[in-house]
């Protein structure tokens, strides 16, 4: 016969309560020390009547008997915050307790239910937008926790939990679309966050959020990722293109211009920059930087790899990076041992340095491995006119636009010799010619 069925029985007799039968047999069955039973009772107790703290209560008494501390922890929670709400509905606190303790409890569906009394008085808190997004999710009411992660994901666009969860929520909604455009961002992030120094893993990044409309956060990524990279060239022309974009202009000048301090070589920073310079009607300072960029262009589209990194050592040396202009003249030297223009750069690197001398050894040098090569008999001149050798001067810059007549750059090089030693009418006869041929050039 089973006593505790009669026991129960007599106290609802007694009580005219079920729960309270319950509750004080329960009671009863801790003081005898029978746990397991007494725990059964109690949860019986929770079942029935979930809203009631006192099945709460008798389940944390006994698994504190029990030794089971966190167990008895989570039902006293819940059985404090249930009286706290009795006399205080707008407890938002315990109300926000109770949930969490309700769902590491297994019971989702009341979780729920109060979360969603208050979700709309949290709108801006992580914390707790989190914990809605995951009870609604384990309670199977998708579109709720899809609310939630949407707000999640504008306050910290960041956290690939958020898309990932989020695109979960969306596929069991059918709303494919959106579910990609969240997994693609998800995707990207996780790349970015394993190796910050992958431009490309960042660039993708940037151009998910944008498909997506959020260039805000592709912003904060850009620059939250400039902090952890320790290769950050590209990231401030990444920044830069989004700041222009928003018409932050002085912003996205600071950007850009960091951006070709690091890498002087970066022709999209330069294009960048030359369009900025036109919407503030700065004409001289855009035309500059696409000169840069047109020059950097040309090089490349040349076909000539080796014409690519004179540009790039000229525009280096132009802007003082001088140990960057060394490595990649080494390289060239290395790779093309022969070619008149390993020489030339060198004495360009030494002309930059003040060692006139050995900068005209170099230049000789290159004019003796190419006789066809306009560019070291302009170096030379130029040293000789500096040095006040007018008749060596305008020799070797005559014989550099014999080499190469119908080049602007040449003639113009002539033209600057001429004025500096005084032939006033035969340089601007040269210039006029030079500007004639580049527009020729142009057509």
């Amino acid at each position: 016969m089973n006593f505790t069925l009669i026991r129960i029985w007599i106290w609802r007799i007694l009580t005219g309560s079920r729960f309270k039968a319950l509750l004080m047999e329960g009671g009863n069955l801790l003081k005898a020390g029978h746990n397991v039973e007494a725990l059964d009772l109690f949860r019986q107790a929770v079942r029935g009547w979930p809203a009631r703290p006192e099945g709460y209560q008798g389940m944390g008494d006994t698994y504190q008997a029990m030794g089971l501390r966190p167990e008895a922890n989570r039902e006293n929670t819940i059985a404090n915050a249930l009286m706290a709400l009795e006399q205080n509905p707008d407890d938002h606190t315990s109300r926000i307790n109770l949930a969490r303790a309700l769902h590491e409890k297994g019971m989702a569906g009341y979780a729920a239910g109060h979360m969603d009394q208050i979700i709309h008085k949290f709108s801006k808190d992580v914390e707790t937008l989190r914990l809605a997004a995951i009870i609604f999710r384990d309670n199977g009411n998708f579109s709720r926790a899809a609310d939630a992660l949407r707000h999640l994901v504008y306050l910290d666009p960041l956290n690939t939990e958020y898309y990932d969860n989020l695109t979960l929520c969306l596929t069991k909604l059918n709303q494919g679309t959106e579910a990609l455009t969240y997994l693609s961002i998800s995707k990207a992030l996780s790349q970015v966050e394993k190796d910050p120094n992958d431009l490309e893993a960042v660039e993708q990044a940037v151009r998910q959020f944008v498909a997506a409309g959020q260039k805000q956060s592709a912003l904060l990524l850009v620059e939250r990722t400039i902090g952890s990279s320790s290769k950050p060239n590209g990231l401030y022309r990444m920044q830069g293109e989004l700041l222009l974009s928003e018409r932050r202009i002085p912003e996205a000048e600071k950007a850009l211009r960091q951006a070709v301090a690091n890498d002087p070589t970066d022709l999209k920073a330069h294009r960048m920059l030359s369009n900025l310079y036109k919407l503030r009607g700065e004409k001289k300072l855009a035309q500059q930087h696409q000169e840069l960029a047109e020059a950097m262009e040309k090089a490349r589209k040349s076909g000539d790899p080796v014409a690519t990194e004179m540009a790039m050592v000229r525009l280096l040396l132009r802007s003082g990076k001088k140990d960057l202009a060394r490595e990649r003249v080494e390289a060239l030297k290395a790779n093309h041992p022969r070619d008149w223009r390993g020489p030339f750069l060198e004495g360009l690197m030494a002309k930059s340095q003040g060692n006139t001398n050995q900068a005209m050894g170099f230049f000789q040098a290159a004019r003796r491995l190419d006789v066809t090569a306009p560019d070291p008999h302009i170096e030379i001149a130029r040293i000789h006119s500096k040095m006040d050798d007018m008749i060596g001067a305008v020799s070797e810059a005559r014989q550099a636009v014999a080499l190469s007549p119908r080049d602007p750059e040449v003639r113009i090089a002539l033209a600057e010799i001429l004025r500096a030693h005084g032939y006033m009418d035969q340089a601007i006869e040269e210039e006029e010619l030079a500007e004639s041929l580049a527009k020729r050039g142009a057509k």
